[in-house]
């Protein structure tokens, strides 16, 4: 053989490339996370939000019959066992009423669906009053922000001149407007009279009608009188 004749060099064969250890651990975590994610999601509008809506409507339902139904009481005990819950926080109102607020876990850790639940105290006894859904300190600071008494303002001895003024003047404007509609309206009226007498002047009554109908004979239509005859006497003169 010759020395020209070259041997063919081998192929090298081409591998898959292999996602790297850490590449597979992201993508992991990241499915995770999203699976967690659409869980929480799930619960709080399936789970958490309608047990929050059907509590409340328990409350609103049994508050209802008891009221139709004399002697009877609903107590904070009474409400503890309708919706199976003990209150997660107690707080006191500025009129003495107690406020119980029970809490739902939201999809997320750090959030709650809340319920609260007014009483007044008689007889030793925490009586059901009125009930909510929501944050009960947030809706007292939006409702305190809301009710907040207007400010007195001062008003100065020129203010107090001006506003004298703008009074005359406004009521001076109503007088004269007053005394303009008045003059239009009675010259509406004498234009009205005005016309009806100069209707009835022009009217003929029946007596002018009757008296217009009869014509007086003219002269000449009237028929010649005869000729008087020569009497005897002078025929015989």
């Amino acid at each position: 053989m010759s020395n020209s004749q070259t041997n063919p060099e081998p192929s090298q064969a081409t591998t898959p490339a292999v996602p790297s250890n850490g590449s597979s651990k992201r993508l992991g975590i990241l499915l995770c996370v999203l699976a967690i994610s659409l869980a929480a999601m799930g619960y709080d509008r399936f789970v958490a939000r309608p047990a929050v809506t059907a509590a409340y409507a328990a409350i609103i339902a049994e508050n209802d019959r008891v009221n139709a139904k004399p002697g009877e009481t609903f107590t904070n005990k009474d409400v503890q066992k309708l919706i199976g819950k003990s209150p997660a926080e107690t707080l006191k109102t500025p009129d003495e009423n107690t406020v119980e607020i029970y809490q739902w876990r939201a999809g997320l850790p750090i959030r709650t669906h809340d319920l609260f639940v007014v009483y007044k105290t008689r007889d030793g006894s925490l009586m059901f009053q009125e009930g909510g859904t929501g944050n009960y300190k947030e809706i007292m600071k939006e409702t305190a922000n809301n009710s907040r008494e207007a400010k007195i303002i001062q008003l100065t001895e020129e203010d107090v001149a001006n506003m004298s003024r703008a009074d005359g003047e406004a009521n001076a404007g109503g007088s004269d407007a007053g005394r303009d509609s008045n003059a239009a309206q009675e010259a509406l009226e004498q234009a009205e009279e005005d016309k009806e007498n100069n209707s009835k002047e022009t009217a003929p009554t029946e007596g002018d009608e009757s008296e217009s109908s009869k014509t007086t004979p003219n002269e000449d239509d009237a028929d010649p009188q005869p000729d008087a005859k020569p009497s005897d006497d002078a025929s015989d003169q």
